[in-house]
């Protein structure tokens, strides 16, 4: 009986020690990694900064390609949500930004498990000759629960073989997409205009499609002309598609009113798209077109962007008065 006696006395001292040595151990964890990525900031924030994208470079996906992942909230920024339910490797968890900062950081807080105080993590930017420094770094504050204070002092060997695996997935993904410069591209909401429009079609080579533009241009002018109509803002050409060596074109003009009907039937009256669209600002030749159609193509493949009808030009400024490198044209591309 003494002898249960003294083992009960022993564990509970041990049991107290544990604990006194606990209260001395380190209360909080910090573990960062680090990668240099051969792009620019903003490309790889507009990444970072959407939860939608988190899969694309994730560490933790591979571990269950079958677990399910619901997103929630903003789009990107702050809001952006992430929850998903796996196997055991993955469990169940949610992953949200709380903080960004445009090209410089972005903040998520995460739980995992049946844990009630979330985990903190930190991705920051920094720019540097040939690229972006990327950290990522991990923070969670045990407060005072010894107990995890242990778990703590393994905590960072257990997470930095994966953290150090996300930033080369991050790293492979960013170097595998095109490298252009973005910062003529915008997301806009345009408005409908009343417009006169004429539909036509023509061959591809430079001098016929000019001419066939110029046509359409005129037919659409003379009829202004004819009734008395002001134009009320910039020429407009829609690329309604392209088969084989031939292309189906819109031109039109925008008018404050649409209501004279043409009786010919050559001129109809529309309404331009409203909604939500990619803007590129266009500087130069008409010529250059196919390099700015390139550049926009690669932004939306980037940023997962869907096509919601076809694209059109809007000429800013007059050729007549204006050299070809000069010429302003913004090309609008609607997306979902």
């Amino acid at each position: 009986m003494r002898t249960l006696r003294y083992m009960v006395l022993a564990m509970m001292f041990l049991l107290l020690v544990v604990v006194v040595i606990g209260f001395f151990l380190p209360s909080k964890v910090h573990l960062e990694r680090s990668t240099m990525i051969e792009r620019d900031a903003n490309k790889i924030f507009r990444v970072i900064n959407s939860l939608s994208n988190f899969n694309k470079w994730s560490p933790w996906y591979e571990y269950d390609k079958n677990a399910t992942y619901t997103l929630s909230g903003a789009e990107s920024g702050v809001g952006s949500k992430l929850d998903w339910q796996g196997n055991e490797k993955v469990g169940k968890g949610s992953n949200e930004i709380v903080d960004s900062k445009q090209d410089e950081y972005i903040k998520t807080k995460f739980y995992f498990g049946k844990s009630e105080k979330p985990a903190h993590a930190t991705i920051s930017l920094l720019k540097v000759e040939g690229g972006t420094k990327v950290t990522w770094a991990f923070d969670n504050d045990f407060g005072y629960n010894v107990f995890y204070r242990y778990f703590g002092l393994v905590l960072e060997d257990m997470i930095a073989p994966d953290y150090e695996k996300g930033l080369k997935n991050l790293k492979d993904h960013m170097e595998s997409l095109q490298m252009h410069d973005y910062s003529h591209i915008s997301i806009v909401t345009t408005q409908a205009e009343k417009v006169y429009v004429y539909h036509a079609k023509s061959g591809l080579e430079k001098s016929i499609l000019q001419a066939n533009i110029g046509m359409a241009y005129g037919k659409i002018i003379g009829f202004l002309t004819k009734n008395n109509i002001e134009m009320n803002g910039t020429p407009k050409l829609s690329n309604m598609k392209q088969e084989g060596d031939f292309l189906e074109f819109v031109a039109s003009l925008p008018v404050l009113s649409n209501e004279v009907i043409d009786e010919s039937g050559e001129i109809t009256a529309e309404y331009t798209y409203q909604g939500k669209a990619i803007k590129l600002v266009h500087v130069g030749s008409y010529d250059d077109f196919g390099l700015s159609y390139q550049v926009l193509s690669d932004y939306m493949a980037e940023n997962d962007l869907i096509i919601n009808g076809p694209a059109w030009e809007d000429f800013v400024t007059d050729p007549t008065l204006v050299k070809p490198e000069d010429l302003t044209t913004h090309i609008y591309q609607p997306i979902k």
